[in-house]
C-alpha cells in the first residue's frame, strides 16, 4: 500500500470525468487512490446549456450528479474549490485542505474570452455555466415583461432586440432556442412576434467557418427561416448598456447581447509556472504532458496541442479522447510501461438550431434537418450511456422528447391534451351495466348449474372453422373436461367486471380483463365485441377516479405500496418520476 500512488484530477468536466473513469478501469486498488476534485456536486452537460436558456428543458436535465456517476467506484470524489498548485512539492491546495498528488491532470475547463472588446465583459451575457444559462432565461423573461407595459415603441424595439455575439457553434445554437421560445413569450405577454428581432453577430465572412460551406449555408437559411437576423464581416468594436456597436459604425439599440465568441483556458491556471499560449492554454507534448512539468497533464480547453491538422479545437470529443490519452499514459508511468502520443480521432461536429433542425459533419458525410437531429440525440445518448448509464438515458429522453418543444412536440401536444375524466363516466358505466347484463343472463341460462354451456357446437363457445388450431387444443385439453367450473369463472369474471367498472374500481384492470375476455370469445369463434373492446381502451386512462371508488382507493393502495418497498426502491422511482417535464 506504501507504493500505492496519488493520481488527482482537476475538474469534472467531460475530460475529467473520462480521464478518472479510464484510470479506474486499467488501475487496481493497490496500485493507485484516484481523487477528482470539482467545486460543483456534478457533472453539466455544457454542450446542453442553450437550451436551458432557452426555455426548452428544465435545468435537471444538463446536470448527472457525480455521486450517481461514481456511485459504485473507487474514484474519490471531492467537492472543493481548488486555489493553488504546488508544482514542486506536488500539492494541491484550496482554502480548508491540501491535496498530493504524485500524477496530475488538469481539465478545469474553460471560460469566455472577451478580446479586450470595450464593454463586453461588463454589459453582456455569457454561455458557459449553468449560472449563466439561468441568468439568460430570467433576463429575456424580463425584457419581455418590461415590454409589454412600455408604451414607446422605440424603447419596446430596443427591449424586444437580441442579439448574439459569435456566429460559431454556441452563438447559433443559442440563436435557434430564442428563436422557438420567442412565440410562446410573445403569446404569454400579448406582443406580437413581428415587434421582435434577433440578430446572430459574426466577425468573419460566414457562420460555422469549421463546417462545411454548404452546411454552414444551410444552417444560415434555416435561421433566416425561423426569423434571425444575420450578420457576417460585423466586427463587435463596443457594448454598452443599451447599445452595440459594430466596426463599419453601424449600432444596434438593445438591452441584450449573449456573447459566444470565444473560450479560454480558465484564469486559475494563469500565473501558476506553466508555460502558457494563446488564450491561456497550456503547452504540451505528443503526451499532453505539460511542458516542464513531466507528471502534469492538461486535456480539454486546457491544452494547447497542435499535430500535423493544426490547432485541436475545443470539443468535447476532442476533451473525451484527451482525457483517456492522459489516464492512459498515468497508467504506463506507474506500470513502467512506454506512454502513447496523442492521436486524436475526430468524427464529426452536430450544430442544432432550435429542437427539430440540425446540421452534422460525420467523418464528411453531409446531414441536416432530422436526419442530423436524430444523430445528435444519438450521440448524446452515448455518452450519456456511457457517463451516468440507463436512468441518466431516462432522464435525458424525457427532457428532450416530451415537452412542449422537445422532438415529440407534435405528437405530445395531441397526447397531453387534458379532458375531464367526468365525460368518461357514461361510457364506464354503460360498459359495467353491459357486463353486469350479460353475466346475469348466463346465471338465468343455468350456467351455474348445468355443464354443458362451454361444449363445443353450444351457443357460447362454437369452436367453428376460424378458430386458431393452438386455442382449439387449449379447450379440448383443459376447458371442456371441467366444463362447470370455467361456466362459473366466466359468469362470475363478467359479473365482477360489470361492477367494477359501474362502481369505478380498479377500472384499469377491469378494462384489461374486458378486452382479455373479448379476445378470448373472439378465438373462439363466438365474436366477441368490438365496440366492448374500444370502450375498454378508453377506460385505460383512469376512468374511475371520477365518479370512481378508484379516487379515494388507488392513491390509499399507492401510499401502502410504497411504505412496503425498500427505501432505495422508492428513491429510485421518485427520482426516475421527476427526471423530465419541459421548461419552467
Amino acid at each position: 500500500m506504501a507504493d500505492r500512488k496519488r493520481v488527482v484530477v482537476l475538474g469534472a468536466g467531460y475530460g475529467g470525468i473520462h480521464a478518472a473513469q479510464t484510470l479506474e478501469k486499467l488501475l487496481g486498488r493497490d496500485e493507485a487512490e484516484i481523487t477528482l476534485i470539482d467545486r460543483r456536486d456534478r457533472h453539466i452537460l455544457l454542450t446542453e446549456l442553450h437550451e436551458v436558456a432557452g426555455a426548452r428543458v428544465h435545468e435537471d436535465s444538463v446536470q448527472i450528479p457525480l455521486a450517481d456517476i461514481f456511485r459504485r467506484s473507487r474514484v474519490r470524489v471531492v467537492q472543493d474549490t481548488v486555489t493553488g498548485i504546488d508544482l514542486e512539492n506536488k500539492v494541491v491546495r484550496s482554502d480548508s485542505a491540501e491535496y498530493p498528488y504524485d500524477h496530475l491532470i488538469l481539465a478545469c475547463g474553460s471560460e469566455p474570452e472577451f478580446y479586450g472588446i470595450p464593454g463586453m465583459s461588463e454589459n453582456a451575457l455569457t454561455l458557459w455555466s449553468l449560472e449563466d444559462a439561468r441568468k439568460i432565461k430570467a433576463h429575456v423573461r424580463s425584457m419581455f415583461e418590461l415590454a409589454a407595459a412600455e408604451s414607446s415603441p422605440v424603447r419596446q424595439q430596443e427591449l424586444l432586440s437580441f442579439v448574439v455575439g459569435g456566429g460559431g457553434f454556441t452563438g447559433v445554437e443559442m440563436a435557434g432556442e430564442l428563436a422557438e421560445w420567442v412565440p410562446d413569450l410573445c403569446k404569454e405577454f400579448g406582443i406580437s412576434p413581428f415587434s421582435v428581432t434577433i440578430y446572430v453577430v459574426e466577425a468573419l465572412p460566414r457562420i460555422l467557418p469549421t463546417l462545411a460551406e454548404n452546411l454552414a449555408g444551410r444552417a444560415a437559411r434555416a435561421m433566416q427561416a425561423k426569423g434571425i437576423t444575420v450578420l457576417t464581416n460585423s466586427p463587435i468594436v463596443e457594448v454598452k448598456p443599451d447599445e452595440l456597436v459594430l466596426k463599419s459604425g453601424a449600432k444596434i439599440r438593445t438591452r441584450t447581447v449573449i456573447w459566444t465568441g470565444g473560450v479560454r483556458t480558465t484564469t486559475f491556471l494563469k500565473d501558476k509556472g506553466f508555460n502558457c499560449k494563446k488564450r491561456g492554454r497550456l503547452a504540451v507534448n505528443e503526451y499532453l504532458q505539460v511542458d516542464g512539468h513531466d507528471d502534469v497533464y492538461a486535456v480539454g480547453d486546457n491544452c494547447f496541442f497542435v499535430d500535423q491538422n493544426g490547432e485541436l479545437p475545443a470539443l468535447v470529443e476532442s476533451a473525451l479522447q484527451g482525457g483517456a490519452c492522459a489516464a492512459r499514459n498515468i497508467v504506463a508511468d506507474i506500470k513502467g510501461k512506454p506512454k502513447r502520443e496523442f492521436r486524436p480521432r475526430l468524427h464529426g461536429v452536430m450544430v442544432s438550431i432550435g429542437s427539430h433542425y440540425s446540421v452534422a459533419d460525420l467523418m464528411g458525410i453531409s446531414l441536416w434537418s432530422y436526419p442530423a437531429t436524430a444523430m445528435k440525440h444519438l450521440v448524446n445518448l452515448h455518452y450519456q450511456w456511457g457517463v451516468g448509464g440507463l436512468g441518466v438515458i431516462l432522464k435525458y429522453l424525457r427532457h428532450e422528447m416530451i415537452n412542449a418543444r422537445g422532438v415529440l412536440s407534435g405528437l405530445m401536444k395531441h397526447v397531453n391534451v387534458k379532458v375531464s375524466l367526468l365525460w368518461l363516466v357514461i361510457l364506464r358505466v354503460f360498459l359495467g351495466y353491459e357486463w353486469l347484463a350479460s353475466g346475469i343472463g348466463k346465471i338465468r341460462d343455468g350456467f351455474l348449474i348445468s355443464g354443458d354451456k362451454l361444449v363445443s357446437g353450444s351457443s357460447l363457445m362454437p369452436m367453428g372453422p376460424g378458430t386458431p388450431e393452438w386455442y382449439r387444443w387449449i379447450m379440448e385439453t383443459f376447458v371442456f373436461p371441467h366444463a362447470l367450473f370455467f361456466q362459473w369463472v366466466v359468469t362470475l369474471t363478467e359479473l365482477a367486471l360489470g361492477l367494477a367498472l359501474i362502481f369505478g374500481l380498479f377500472t384499469s384492470l377491469a378494462a384489461l380483463g374486458s378486452i382479455f375476455m373479448n379476445i378470448s370469445f373472439a378465438l373462439a369463434g363466438a365474436g366477441g365485441n368490438i365496440w366492448f373492446v374500444m370502450v375498454s381502451i378508453a377506460m385505460l386512462g383512469g376512468a374511475g377516479r371520477a365518479f370512481g371508488l378508484d379516487y379515494y382507493v388507488m392513491p390509499f393502495l399507492g401510499e401502502i405500496v410504497k411504505g412496503a418497498l425498500p427505501k432505495r426502491w422508492v428513491a429510485l422511482g421518485d427520482r426516475v418520476a421527476s427526471a423530465g417535464g419541459g421548461a419552467s
